[in-house]
């Protein structure tokens, strides 16, 4: 049987996702210390933690082969939890800046000590509810918002969109579609939530199947992603 660190990184190649070796290293760490955690305090569902790598792990880093975000964007991680997405893709992506943002003390805590251990100089976590940001009271805006499993796509469209820059995102002449203002994982049927998201006005979503080589086996076929850009 294939270690699910190497069928990861074999997944992510296939896909133009290249990992280095201190990457991966920094993966098993985070899992390692994501498990750890997790026995401490409810931080992914304990069914879960068998399939880390491909339930959490990849699920986070597979928006990258779908999406386009560029070098040095500012991204927020609505209700992070454990760091899912957002300590994946700071592992994999060290130009990106990448704030942790959780209401609950004790999991930005965990946070806190996991992302020291990883040494990750582009991670900052914060304690506090996306609605007590809103307006950019504490100075902060962000270029693309990520969220998973957080909360219905409307609120968290009404969450993110005075947190983002606004402007114009252009795909033309890139192979993927360029970051949106809001970036959510997604699965199941999503046409009640996008029908309750699009009457607060001034949206354009775009659902993206997670469709790559490998999703399929790996239980993955149902997930989405969900790209909301304000006007």
């Amino acid at each position: 049987m294939v270690d699910p660190p190497v069928a990861l990184r074999t997944i992510c190649r296939k896909n133009d996702l290249l990992l280095t070796d201190r990457q991966l290293s920094q993966l098993e760490a985070y899992v390692g210390c994501l498990v750890e955690w997790n026995s401490k305090i409810n931080l992914i569902s304990r069914r879960d933690v068998e399939n880390i790598w491909f339930s959490h792990i990849l699920h986070s880093l597979a928006l990258l082969f779908s999406v386009e975000i560029p070098e040095r964007w500012r991204l927020l991680d609505l209700g992070s939890g454990g760091g899912l997405p957002g300590i994946p893709l700071a592992i994999v992506r060290p130009d990106l800046v990448v704030t942790l943002l959780d209401s609950i003390r004790k999991k930005t805590m965990v946070m806190d000590e996991i992302t020291r251990a990883l040494d990750l100089k582009n991670v900052t976590v914060k304690t506090g509810r996306a609605e007590d940001m809103a307006g950019g009271t504490g100075g902060d805006t962000f270029d693309t918002v990520v969220a998973r499993a957080v909360a219905s796509l409307g609120k968290l469209a009404r969450w993110s969109r005075p947190l983002v820059r606004k402007g114009r995102r252009s795909s033309e002449g890139e192979r993927k579609p360029a970051a949106p203002h809001l970036l959510a994982l997604k699965g199941g049927d999503l046409t009640r939530e996008i029908a309750a998201a699009q009457k607060t006005g001034g949206v354009a979503i775009t659902v993206i199947e997670m469709v790559f080589d490998g999703n399929l086996e790996l239980g993955l076929e149902d997930k989405k992603l969900v790209c909301v850009n304000f006007s």
